[in-house]
């Protein structure tokens, strides 16, 4: 597996500091011709700190370059030499456990964006929107077009185009500019910096979102000892003046973002206590497990295969670096989803642990691994038959899900476990929820390559998001590809949010192609129900199977019946 397209550990760093590390022999290299150019530009401008001791100024630089990845020196400007001082001033800040989290907001620049037509007869200033159409104009389309047509590193010239000038613009100019049918929009950089974990970057974008910010390019980092350091490009504020800003992020991220600045709170405790009532005599008697293999990692948990009485099964473990009152919350609420199910297609419970520190789930073993595992180990893309078996299998389990009003909310090949015969059943319910129980969801959950454009619009959603998420995975079944794999996970995500879709192959039944169509709809009142999909693709598989029944000669010699089979399930549009 690419660990560079890997999501749910580490997602504040793209590449990950381990493979950063590798690549370079450090957390940032040697000292490259970049850090030097650097060097000589804050020398040259005279920076009071450089020139008056250079060699001690030299060491601190190469020790902040080292604490980076590579990506870093590659994001750099040396015209914007003096970014790297503050860089640093955040990150020697949030050393300090009380100042964390660390926010610091500047105005870049202002430009000009369109105004959507419907609403210039309306206009009397800039827009205060900060829907879709607040991201006209920015820099994350060509962005996007050149890493898909480039296949270069994504972040590499993510801030090429930005400029730091200040343009006064007054009130006669606005007033203008809506009536050429354009609006003003004021630029601004947040950068943030904490103790790194797992699903931060969805956390900040949240954040982000709820002071009404649209996010047009980011770099996220993280550092070898274990902070992020993030820096979004936004647009959204509608003024040059920052401390407001400044002001209105500290305040949400407070009130609505609790774990940002304390993991742990009164809210989450009581949650605990209450689904471990719930829970109730799930236990397993742990002298009956043996542990073997370790098998997979996720975000906060590692997966082993092993036995509990005499049984293959699969042991997972809450990590101990990342047990906190969240990581409870969600391990716990993952074993209350499967206490409730019961089907062919999705992982069957055996029972959990959770009165000890190290809390357990034993469930069934799955030989065949993970969906997204099988595909990266394809040399050709599966035949068609395979694709239809595997995905009414996913269909049907989720059609499963949605009757018992279960939303999974992180449906993604790597949560898809295969059998023998290729069964699959769906798994990793850490994330899900009864809908009905918990109001609307808007909560920006998931994986970004997979994630529906009204969950990361921090719309409210329902069951059609899994949908959507289902198109994504139906795709990979019938490319063996990765989605969006020239993008970095957020880059993906923006672009979906802007109307991108991934490629479909020409040559794909097109049954097939326009089901994928459809529940990838920007619409979810558009998508088909899993009942619905289940139907369509059993029709497919039907009238494949029909098809090579019928175009059969009479009497075939047993290589040709052999031969033709093998074309008719490769080309089922030979009919």
């Amino acid at each position: 597996m690419d660990d560079g397209i890997e999501e749910g550990v580490g997602e504040s760093s793209w590449p990950p500091a381990a493979a950063a590390a590798a690549d370079s022999g450090g957390g940032g290299g040697g000292y490259t011709d970049i850090r030097k150019e650097i060097f000589d530009r804050l020398m040259a401008k005279g920076i009071e700190e450089v020139v008056s001791d250079p060699p001690a100024f030299r060491e601190q630089l190469h020790r902040h370059f080292e604490r980076l990845p590579a990506s870093y020196s590659i994001d750099l400007d040396v015209e914007k030499a003096e970014d790297v001082l503050l860089h640093r001033r955040i990150l020697d800040e949030c050393a300090d456990p009380d100042k964390r989290p660390v926010f610091h907001v500047r105005f870049l620049r202002c430009m000009e964006a369109p105004v959507p037509v419907d609403s210039q007869d309306k206009a009397q200033g800039p827009s205060t929107s900060t829907g879709e159409n607040a991201n006209t104009g920015g820099s994350l389309p060509s962005t996007l077009r050149e890493a898909e047509i480039g296949g270069s590193e994504p972040c590499e010239r993510m801030m090429d185009d930005l400029s730091l000038e200040r343009r006064k613009v007054d009130d006669d100019s606005e007033a203008s500019s809506a009536r050429r049918g354009v609006k003003i929009l004021y630029i601004h950089e947040i950068i943030f910096s904490m103790l790194d974990k797992t699903k931060l970057l969805a956390q900040l974008s949240a954040l982000l979102s709820e002071v009404g910010l649209n996010i047009r390019e980011a770099h996220v980092f993280s550092t070898t000892d274990g902070f992020c350091l993030d820096v979004f490009v936004v647009d959204g504020w509608e003024t040059e003046e920052t401390d407001g800003l400044l002001q209105s992020l500290k305040e949400t991220a407070a009130r609505n973002h609790a774990s940002l600045s304390n993991p742990t709170n009164s809210a989450a405790s009581e949650r605990i206590l209450e689904l471990q009532e719930q829970i109730g005599d799930s236990n397993v008697d742990r002298s009956f497990l043996q542990i073997r293999e370790k098998i997979a990692s996720g975000s906060s948990g590692d997966l082993f295969r092993g036995t509990y009485h005499g049984m293959d099964v699969a042991i997972k473990f809450l990590r101990a670096e990342h047990v906190n009152d969240s990581s409870k919350v969600e391990f716990l609420q993952e074993i209350m989803i499967l206490k409730s199910v019961n089907h062919d297609n999705v992982v069957r419970f055996y029972g959990a642990c959770t009165k000890q520190r190290k809390y357990v789930i034993v469930t069934e073993y799955m030989p065949g691994g993970n969906l997204y595992d099988f595909l990266r180990k394809q040399k050709n893309t599966l035949d068609l038959t395979m694709v239809l078996r595997i995905a009414i299998g996913i269909s049907k389990g989720m059609d499963y899900l949605h009757q018992n009003n279960i939303v999974h909310r992180d449906l993604k090949t790597a949560n898809l476990l295969l059998g023998s015969d290729h069964v699959v059943k769906i798994a990793d319910f850490g994330v899900s929820r009864h809908p009905s129980q918990e109001g609307d969801m808007t909560a920006e959950t998931g994986t970004y390559r997979w994630m529906a454009p009204e969950v990361i619009n921090h719309k409210p959603y329902d069951q059609r998001a899994d949908v959507f998420s289902f198109a994504i995975v139906l795709w990979e079944l019938a490319t063996s590809k990765i989605p969006y794999e020239h993008l970095t996970p957020l880059q993906a995500a923006l672009g979906v949010r802007q109307g991108m879709r991934l490629d479909i192959p020409s040559g794909l039944h097109p049954q097939l192609s326009k089901l994928i169509q459809q529940c990838w709809d920007e619409n979810p009142n558009v998508r088909p129900s899993f009942a619905e999909i289940t139907a369509e693709l059993e029709d497919m598989l039907r009238h494949l199977h029909q098809t090579c029944i019928f175009s059969r000669p009479p009497t075939p010699p047993r290589e040709a019946t052999v031969n033709r089979k093998q074309r008719c399930i490769r080309n089922p549009r030979d009919r």
